[in-house]
């Protein structure tokens, strides 16, 4: 191997604990870092889409793999995974928020992450879309979980596709206020059940336990200054807020407040850490439990979205008064931090 700056010819050290190609001329490190992917998972009428990978793909040709491809270096993972569907597939989709990601180690071009976002068809005309196939691809279709193709792609594919089957097979959500049973089609009553009056159907037996919402919050920093919204939507309507939103029911929270950053914010968050976790009880909507994360912004381009109509960031020493916040777990949360800092 040879130098990418001066094209003297590598030699290997220990550098931080670990053998490094280096270059002795100018001093030149080659650090070897995980190769980033992004892809789609479109569905239609209860199916996937699929491409099977053509013999020029070398790495795992003749698998089924979702459309995806490596990230640019100046590429946003989202539009990574719009461009890689449109070249792949000819389909011009909208990412939406992140399903997850994997870790790889099984691609012999390197180690690396697969970034899988949900993601709608950007002209839905009704009709079955018309794919048209690149040399990546030998073939593509839509598939239910029953009747997945066989072998699944590695580097992550395989167990976003497998994933995503075990989803369909057991999605069911309830939704709005429950007036009958989900199980045999009765009307629900209220009565006495386990201490507490709750809904039930007294033909099966069926207990509809409430549940806590479950909230994510974000803290993205930059040069000391931390990242807020004003919100365009009740509750709490043109106050401040952090980047936040509810999880999905299948929906890891990382992945949750990494969409609600993309989505209220524009900016890409990188994997976040857990720095706290509260109850709340201020909010119409139900009483809940709210996850506090903190995260480093590595892409994307603020701009307020979703359901914030201004992004800014304030040194901790400017940040809004405890009244311009709009959820009290926030405020606690920005107060504790202004405090740190002090």
């Amino acid at each position: 191997m040879h130098c990418l700056r001066c094209a003297a010819e590598l030699e290997e050290r220990s550098i931080d604990g670990r053998v490094r190609a280096v270059c002795p001329d100018c001093g030149w490190v080659d650090y070897r870092q995980l190769k980033v992917s992004a892809g789609i998972l479109l569905e239609q009428e209860g199916k996937i889409l699929l491409a099977k990978r053509g013999p020029e793909c070398g790495a795992f040709a003749g698998t089924w793999n979702l459309p995806a491809g490596y990230c640019e270096a100046d590429e946003p993972p989202p539009i990574t995974a719009e461009r890689e569907a449109l070249e792949e597939v000819g389909l011009r989709v909208k990412a939406g928020r992140l399903f997850d990601l994997y870790y790889f180690d099984d691609d012999p071009r390197g180690n690396g992450l697969l970034l899988v976002y949900e993601a709608a068809l950007q002209d839905p005309s009704g009709t079955p879309p018309t794919l048209a196939l690149s040399s990546e691809a030998s073939a593509a279709g839509f598939f239910g979980p029953d009747e997945l193709p066989e072998p699944l792609c590695g580097a992550g594919h395989g167990r976003a596709i497998l994933a995503w089957r075990q989803r369909a097979l057991d999605c069911w959500v309830p939704g709005g206020d429950l007036r009958f049973c989900p199980h045999c089609a009765q009307p629900l009553q209220e009565r006495e059940a386990f201490g507490r009056q709750r809904l039930a159907c007294a033909t099966c037996g069926f207990v509809h336990f409430r549940e806590l919402k479950v909230g994510v919050s974000l803290v993205i920093e930059q040069e000391g200054r931390i990242l807020l919204i004003r919100r365009a939507e009740e509750p709490g309507r043109g106050l401040w807020a952090l980047p936040s939103g509810f999880v999905e029911w299948d929906e890891r929270p990382e992945a949750a407040v990494c969409r609600e950053c993309i989505e209220e914010t524009g900016l890409v968050a990188a994997p976040p850490t857990l720095i706290g976790a509260s109850y709340y009880s201020d909010d119409y909507r139900g009483p809940g439990i709210n996850l506090s994360y903190r995260a480093q912004a590595v892409g994307g381009d603020l701009r307020a979205g979703d359901d914030a109509r201004e992004a800014r960031f304030f040194a901790l020493d400017e940040l809004p008064p405890p009244e311009e916040i709009a959820f009290s777990g926030h405020a606690e949360l920005l107060a504790g931090l202004r405090r740190d800092s002090s």
